[in-house]
């Protein structure tokens, strides 16, 4: 990605007698996709979606002790979306908002493909029901971003991160750990992350965790993960979804990647659900990339939905970069 550097000054204002030097970059990125999916028993759809362009701006900068801090904005077409900062010293990282330093790194998804996304299945639907088996797909890792982060620096391979979130109406609190090493001449990350998000309403409180190993050998990764989802104090659900991702690169300018998952929910016997992925990326040029993916998912017939269906979704999206 291409970036632009700019180098500003900021006066502090009572007298201009000290200033601090900030380092700005802008950088952005436009998509253009086009979906196609297939619902068994449902309508099929064809989209052209060509309003996805988004842009950061980015500023970074070393105080007189030596910390480093920096901040960030990225919005889209559709206005502001997310902002962070971040305060770096020999102490660790402490991270503010979602694109300050997150629990990101600690969690593990398996759905490594370019694209992945989930149709609308059958008619008669009710929003309930989609939010029940949608939003704990088994690909997918559930843990959130807090609004405040530590992380601590590597310590022989190891580290750790704490984290919290809290609106007023609901409190939430999260741990992470994670530990690279080398073995047998692969790199292999194991990595854990579990949060506990108090809605402040019982049947909506949430808590997750998420178990993941992460191996590197030669041009390949494998991703193997275990997701865990409980909704409500009482557990009206408890999606538990597990599965392996592989990425392999061919070339410089070709990466392929594949995964298959699949789900349960432990309080309904009868829910299941696979999902399972392949792509291709081709770097048409450094900052052109094109990206296939495709898609299958089939769910079982369970208390949410009353007759087993399957879908297919393919995505071809054309990245540009500046």
């Amino acid at each position: 990605m291409r970036k632009v550097l700019l180098a500003t000054t900021a006066l502090v204002a009572v007298g201009g007698v000290s200033a601090a030097s900030a380092d700005v970059s802008i950088s952005g990125g436009y998509e253009a996709a086009y979906v196609s999916s297939d619902v068994q028993g449902g309508t099929s759809t064809n989209l052209l979606n060509t309003d996805n362009l988004d842009y950061n701006i980015s500023f970074s900068s070393t105080l007189d002790n030596g910390m480093a801090v920096s901040a960030s904005v990225n919005t889209s077409e559709a206005g502001t979306e997310e902002v962070g900062a971040t305060v770096s010293g020999d102490f660790g990282t402490i991270g503010f908002a979602p694109l300050g330093e997150s629990m990101s790194g600690f969690a593990t998804a398996v759905d490594v493909t370019p694209d992945e996304g989930t149709v609308t299945w059958v008619a008669g639907r009710t929003a309930a029901q989609n939010l029940t088996d949608y939003q704990a797909l088994p690909a997918d890792e559930h843990i959130g971003d807090p609004d405040l982060t530590y992380t601590s620096p590597a310590m022989g391979g190891f580290s750790f991160a704490l984290g919290r979130g809290d609106t007023g109406a609901a409190e939430a609190t999260y741990y992470g750990a994670k530990f690279v090493t080398e073995a047998a001449g692969a790199s292999v990350t194991l990595k854990y992350a579990t949060m506990d998000n108090d809605t402040g309403t019982a049947a909506t409180n949430v808590s997750a965790q998420s178990l993941g190993v992460v191996i590197g050998l030669g041009n390949a990764t494998i991703t193997m993960a275990q997701n865990e989802k409980d909704t409500g104090d009482t557990v009206t659900e408890a999606m538990v979804g597990t599965g392996v991702g592989v990425s392999y690169v061919v070339s410089d300018s070709v990466t392929l990647t594949a995964y298959s998952a699949s789900g349960d929910d432990d309080k309904d016997t009868a829910y299941e659900m696979t999902d399972t992925g392949v792509g291709i990326s081709y770097t048409v040029t450094p900052g052109m990339v094109l990206h296939v993916t495709h898609n299958d998912q089939d769910l079982k017939n369970s208390s949410n939905v009353t007759t087993s269906t399957s879908a297919s979704r393919t995505s071809v999206n054309l990245n540009i970069s500046f």
